[in-house]
């Protein structure tokens, strides 16, 4: 029996892919010199996130901090009391807070999406949890490096520390940070990542 000399080779071997084309296999990625990109570890993307959530938690605190406006209450007998006028900023508190966190939650999930596209999983439960805590951190800096309680005579003007009148604002950044790294997932014809592997 003739062979036909323009078939592939009856074997398991992939047919050559053209110059400029990607292989998204969960075991690496080629580069442009065809040589394929060790799959990053658990671990590494772990750390990675997390590291970067402490320091950006850091400066959030601190922009926080700068971009709130200060209220000042009167001390009196039973407490501190605050004008209406005031207390209205309360919640501009929470509004900043909010909005620093989103904008975080978007931006971190937009660089780490694409960067550690083979392991989503693991990219999202980092983000979840670093993004909780690096909240948790910037409320913890706000409230350092504010103004603090003191016991001062009646009649005296003092600022108020800083609060967070509303805690739900803490999952602000890692709400925004997972649903950006889902739809991103969900745009990519390859769904194999999403299989857990913990190396």
């Amino acid at each position: 029996m003739s062979r036909d000399p323009w078939a592939w080779p009856a074997s398991s071997e992939r047919p050559p892919q053209a110059p400029g084309t990607r292989d998204d296999t969960p075991s690496g990625a080629r580069t442009r010199t065809g040589r394929r990109n060790p799959l990053p570890s658990t671990r590494k993307v772990a750390a990675e996130i997390g590291v970067t959530s402490v320091v950006v938690g850091v400066l959030f605190g601190v922009a926080w901090l700068m971009f709130t406006p200060d209220i000042t209450g009167q001390v009196a007998e039973e407490g501190v009391a605050v004008p209406i006028a005031e207390a209205r900023q309360l919640f501009d508190r929470v509004a900043v807070f909010s909005l620093l966190g989103a904008a975080i939650g978007i931006l971190l999930g937009a660089v780490f999406g694409p960067r550690h596209r083979r392991r989503p999983v693991t990219t999202l439960l980092a983000l979840a949890t670093g993004g909780f805590g690096g909240s948790l951190l910037a409320m913890g800096v706000g409230i350092l490096l504010g103004p603090s309680a003191v016991n001062d005579e009646p009649g005296t003007e003092v600022q108020l520390p800083m609060e967070l009148e509303a805690p739900a604002a803490l999952f602000v950044w890692p709400l925004l940070a997972i649903i950006v790294v889902t739809l991103m997932s969900l745009f990519r014809d390859d769904r194999s990542p999403w299989i857990w592997d913990h190396r």
